[in-house]
């Protein structure tokens, strides 16, 4: 019977304990090395006090990383020995071997493991918020929670229906004063929007929540206010309760969704990808314990022979590159990945034991964006990955992706269908295309303006995303025309993932002015390996989706071949 997988306190205890064997084995080598320091000649010296400094720089840039804080300060005092003698102006050749022979034997007393059960400082202080989110599935019965206080009954059926359409639960109460009451017989919510004037009273709704965010459960809930009144005093107000956003009446519902979306989707966002380049291998390990923790996806290169092939299969958003290898340095793997154009955007981040800020400029002029001092907290490396990354994703999306839905662009998605069909091909997996058209959006833009018709087109873009899992790819391929590609997804699947969202797409009620209307779609779906290439996979979704519209609209029809 296969147990529980190894928690991440297991992994990096193992870890540990290992780190701990290496430093008794690195100790041996040492001792070995220095007896030679006295009986060789001047050059010989030179070299055997190099291995030394290369051995005692890691040590210091890892001991305490994995709880041995000891073996930080002497390896961190045997390497400056080594180096002012290097520099010419240190110890005696006796007086330093008698020093580092002193030195390693404090290493191997310092590298010694606690009892088992005796508090231990090698357990990363991780908050909750990083901890690895829930993956989101294909149509998820778990709507988002979205509680409304609201006055006005025809806004509260317009919301109601509107936002179920959108993939949210709504509750609604007419009176701030049931916020508390409603929260503790029903549960909790993922955000709250309100109205925030209620019996011509300004300051009623703050109270209320001024009063809700008491309750430690209730301070994280992410809340928007959209309200007639602008004022400084309540924008002031609605920030120190803990207002996300702050819209002005009249708010159209497409719009108000994009900002739920904003407040509410982050945990739904891919997992972000760091290529973790270190020839410590103790140290790569426990450096993707960490990461992998907090929910992102890691990628170790310990032979720097094999970088681009990683490069490109991994995609990474953010590389974590030692500063001292073997048999290249830092600097020199980040000129090489400054010199490929398609990567010269990534942030590189020297993760080092280097103290010397002018060595540390000196490597981040090479084509580094940031440099952290090893041992680093956990929760401050985290801060620092993510914190880039996302900064990287931001800036890359206003590349790949349109500016109006926020999708990926027709030149984007054309090459990641270029890149899932490669990698079902390697894997012999499954994949999916599906192209979408709205019906007669001529006639909405003619009957309804284009501003109206840009908001069809946002509708059909959230629902898009509230549907499919984050990892599948949705393009606006021009117009009111999308794709959208499903990996490790059958024929049978895929027709009913899209059936759903015609149907839902169908039942969202567009108001402008005095008239209300609906619309649809169709689409015609193809998969891999029935058609094996981007081109006539492409072919085959774009003829499927012509039959739909000769069969009548509103349907979704597969592929034939």
């Amino acid at each position: 019977m296969t147990g529980e997988p190894p928690s991440m306190e297991d992994k990096l205890a193992d870890l540990r304990l290992q780190y701990a064997v290496k430093i008794h084995e690195r100790v041996r080598e040492l001792q070995k090395a220095i007896k030679k320091l006295e009986d060789v000649d001047e050059d010989a010296r030179h070299k055997v006090l190099v291995d030394v400094r290369d051995i005692t720089h890691k040590l210091a840039g890892s001991g305490a990383t994995f709880g041995f804080p000891e073996v930080t300060t002497v390896a961190r005092q045997m390497e400056h020995a080594c180096v002012d003698y290097l520099d010419g102006h240190g110890l005696g050749v006796i007086a330093l071997e008698q020093l580092l022979i002193d030195a390693s034997n404090e290493l191997n007393t310092a590298a010694q493991v606690k009892p088992v059960g005796q508090p231990s400082q090698y357990v990363p202080d991780i908050p909750t918020r990083f901890r690895e989110p829930e993956p989101t599935l294909h149509n998820s019965d778990r709507k988002a929670a979205l509680f409304v206080m609201e006055y006005d009954e025809e806004t509260m059926s317009q919301v109601q229906l509107e936002m179920d359409h959108f993939g949210f639960d709504v509750r609604i109460v007419d009176h701030p004063s049931k916020l508390i009451e409603d929260f503790r017989a029903n549960g909790p919510v993922d955000v709250i929007v309100t109205g925030l004037v209620f019996d011509n009273d300004e300051t009623t709704a703050l109270r209320a929540l001024s009063i809700f965010r008491e309750d430690e459960a209730c301070r994280d809930v992410p809340v928007v206010a959209y309200t007639l009144a602008d004022t400084m005093a309540l924008r002031l107000g609605a920030v120190r309760v803990g207002v996300k956003a702050y819209l002005v009446k009249p708010v159209d519902l497409a719009d108000l969704v994009v900002v739920l979306d904003h407040v509410t989707l982050r945990h739904e966002d891919e997992p972000f990808h760091v290529l973790i380049i270190d020839d410590d291998e103790s140290l790569a390990h426990h450096t993707e314990a960490v990461l992998q923790s907090a929910g992102m996806t890691t990628k170790i290169i310990l032979d720097h022979q094999n970088l681009f092939a990683v490069l490109d299969e991994f995609s990474p958003e953010l590389i974590l590159l030692d500063l001292y290898m073997p048999d290249v340095s830092g600097e020199e793997i980040a000129t090489i990945i400054r010199q490929r154009e398609e990567y010269a955007g990534i942030p590189i981040v020297f993760l080092s034991g280097e103290a010397d800020k002018d060595k540390q400029l000196s490597a981040m002029e090479l084509g580094g964006d940031d440099f952290l001092t090893k041992p680093i907290q956990a929760s401050h490396l985290i801060s620092s990955v993510r914190i880039r990354a996302e900064r990287f994703r931001e800036l890359r999306s206003f590349m790949l992706r349109d500016s109006m839905t926020g999708l990926f662009n027709h030149t984007t998605t054309k090459q990641l269908l270029e890149n899932e069909i490669a990698r079902a091909t390697r894997s012999g997996g499954q994949l999916a295309l599906a192209a979408i058209d709205i019906d007669h959006f001529k006639g909405v833009n003619d009957a309804y303006g284009h501003a109206v018709g840009d908001r069809v087109i946002k509708a059909l873009s959230r629902l898009l995303r509230q549907r499919l899992r984050s990892a599948d790819v949705i393009g606006r391929m021009g117009g009111e025309e999308f794709a959208a590609i499903l990996s490790d997804t059958g024929l049978e699947e895929v027709l009913s993932v899209f059936d759903q969202i015609r149907k839902a797409f169908s039942e969202i009620v567009f108001h402008t002015n005095d008239k209300s209307f609906s619309v649809t779609i169709s689409c015609g779906v193809a998969v891999y390996p029935q058609f094996d290439s981007a081109t006539t996979l492409s072919d085959a979704a774009d003829k499927a989706l012509y039959t739909a519209k000769e069969a009548g609209r509103n349907c979704v029809v597969k592929a034939s071949g």
